[in-house]
């Protein structure tokens, strides 16, 4: 009987760092599993099914373990990255770092190279470790898929694209080059919140478990209605002040046109603050 259950401990904790938590509850667990056949025996079950009914009656081990500690839980359903994808991040993301410094030393005329170039190399960087990242397994998440996944990197090469012609504009003093940088930006940020809102779980059930715990208190949390029309209205208010911008740039100058950004960034964080601490009366 003791051969048993000690067999079956073994297997339930393998693989699982025995910290003094978790040791101290496999003893416990030997201990009352003992006891448990011992009385199954006395009351006229032979020694294997009472050991075995003891296992049964205690359910799933695993489960125990990840409650008493998210560490435990963590170290059961690690999924290890592929050494293929760590040696492409890093790559991409020293490329992205090199492009980055050469944005900044083209902007100041240290080395004579097409401005754009930089913020090119840049934006693909970036977008290209965003796409591969998202289409990885984690520990926490599901894989993305790759439509999806895709649409996060070209949001991400906007983005990067956009920002590296704000660079590229202190060298160039270019307004075309400052529009076209401002217009990727916000498309970046719209294209960004649609995908949020739209957003399937990708979480794994270990972690919502987890998160049902400690689950936040806020608007957007209890009222995923609420979360999506806040992302529509991002958009709208996104889309109308690039359009602002751009009309305010023609017509009156950039002088002024510029304010259109700022209203927009004000606007957003009312609508923010307005949904997400909605009125209790």
């Amino acid at each position: 009987m003791t051969g048993n259950i000690h067999r079956y401990l073994d297997e339930a904790f393998a693989g699982i760092e025995l910290n003094p938590d978790i040791q101290d509850l496999k003893e416990e667990l030997r201990g009352s599993l003992s006891a448990r056949a011992d009385e199954l025996e006395a009351g006229g079950a032979d020694a294997a099914t009472a050991a075995s009914t003891a296992v049964a009656e205690l359910g799933d081990i695993r489960a125990l373990i990840a409650s008493l500690d998210p560490v435990p839980a963590a170290q059961i359903n690690r999924v290890r990255p592929r050494p293929a994808f760590v040696v492409v991040a890093v790559i991409l993301s020293l490329l992205a770092a090199a492009s980055a410094a050469g944005v900044a030393v083209v902007a100041v005329h240290i080395v004579d190279i097409p401005w754009w170039t930089s913020p090119v190399v840049l934006a693909i960087a970036v977008g290209a470790l965003v796409d591969y990242s998202l289409r990885q397994e984690t520990s926490q998440h599901y894989r993305m898929p790759s439509g999806r996944a895709a649409g996060y990197g070209l949001s991400a090469l906007a983005m990067a694209l956009g920002l590296g012609f704000g660079g590229a504009f202190v060298g160039e003093m270019s307004p075309g080059i400052l529009v076209a940088g401002i217009v990727l930006v916000v498309a970046a940020i719209a294209s960004f919140t649609w995908f949020g809102v739209t957003q399937t779980n990708r979480l794994k059930p270990w972690v919502l478990e987890q998160n049902r715990a400690y689950a936040a208190h806020d608007r957007f949390s209890q009222d995923p209605a609420a979360a999506a029309r806040f992302g529509l209205y991002t958009v709208v208010i996104m889309v109308l002040g690039a359009a602002a911008f751009i009309v305010l740039s023609i017509t009156v100058g950039f002088v002024w046109s510029w304010l259109a950004v700022v209203a927009s960034f004000v606007v957003f964080f009312l609508v923010l603050a307005r949904m997400l601490f909605a009125s209790t009366k």
